[in-house]
């Protein structure tokens, strides 16, 4: 059997040095290449799932974009779809940043503890913010505006054109677009919601016979509803009168119930139409009028102006009495 001369025997010294950094090196690449793969995974699983939130509420708008722009439905899916993709969007990529730390090596303790202090700070000093943030999302889930609304906030009205998480973007009727937090809408009116009233009041001079005319009104709403069937909600207009003394008129009007946002061109046609029968009936149009008294002959004597109390009197003095 052959033996191996001790000078051609390994040095045990370099085997203990070698063995340990080999090892050791190949560990930290093997480790290195499964973090690689994990956070390309985690990244992966963040696109895929933003992914199906976007697929999911492009379908959901998808169902609805057959009917019109001013149907609820429609307005609630493209808001909270938009809002959906946008919260999507932010809370996916944390929870993502968070786990890609992790991967890295760094303290996530620490690290959520710090950021949670540290909104604790940003939210105290960003109250306002806050406020609109949260006021935002329960307008958007209460379903009370939609995109398209007719409303009247803090005195603005206007049109709806988008509702966002912070802000509603309310289009007056002179093309101004007004800016209104969510956090500042407390009491507002939507005239979008179910139905609206078209109200045209008629002033009648006190010279004319009311009970002739409210007959000749009644007729013209009544021509009216007929011809707009496919707005009105109700089968027969009111005539009310009368409504109020003025001081050149008397005040009475016609009340039609019809589809949101159709009264006030409803309005104006009746009342286009209540002038073309008045001057075929030769109703007369109040004006101003006033009553002036002149008073002829002298005026009433003033009374005499004193200087003051008198110095002097005329009752007796005490050697007079005497």
């Amino acid at each position: 059997m052959p033996t191996l001369l001790p000078s051609a025997l390994p040095d045990p010294s370099l085997l203990l040095q070698s063995t340990p950094q080999v090892w050791l090196q190949s560990l930290s690449l093997r480790a290195l290449l499964l973090g690689a793969v994990r956070i390309l995974v985690i990244l992966g699983l963040a696109a895929l799932i933003l992914g199906l939130v976007r697929r999911g509420t492009q379908q959901w708008i998808a169902r609805v974009e057959d009917r019109p722009p001013s149907d609820p439905k429609r307005q609630r899916a493209v808001t909270l779809g938009n809002l959906l993709r946008s919260v999507a969007g932010y809370v996916v990529w944390a929870v993502a940043g968070i786990m890609v730390l992790s991967e890295v090596g760094l303290d996530i303790g620490a690290l959520i503890a710090t950021a949670g202090i540290a909104g604790l700070a940003v939210g105290f000093g960003a109250q306002t913010l806050v406020k609109d943030v949260i006021g935002g999302v329960f307008l958007l889930f209460d379903d009370i505006l939609h995109v398209g609304d007719l409303v009247t906030i803090n005195g603005h009205t206007g049109t709806i054109e988008e509702i966002g998480v912070r802000l509603i973007k309310l289009r007056k009727f002179d093309g101004e677009l007004v800016m209104i937090p969510a956090g500042e809408v407390r009491i507002f009116g939507n005239k979008s919601v179910q139905w609206a009233r078209a109200i045209v009041p008629v002033g009648l001079s006190y010279g004319q016979d009311v009970d002739a005319i409210l007959p000749v009104m009644e007729a013209v709403a009544n021509e009216w509803v007929a011809d707009h069937s496919d707005i009105v909600l109700e089968e027969s207009p009111q005539v009310q009168g009368l409504m109020d003394f003025g001081d050149s008129s008397v005040t009475a009007r016609v009340v039609v119930r019809v589809k949101p946002g159709e009264q006030y061109a409803a309005e104006r046609e009746l009342r286009q139409r209540l002038k073309r029968a008045f001057d075929e009936k030769g109703v007369e149009i109040p004006f101003p009028q006033r009553t002036t008294h002149v008073v002829q002959g002298e005026a009433p004597p003033r009374t005499p102006e004193t200087d003051g109390p008198s110095t002097t009197s005329d009752a007796p003095t005490s050697d007079e009495q005497k």
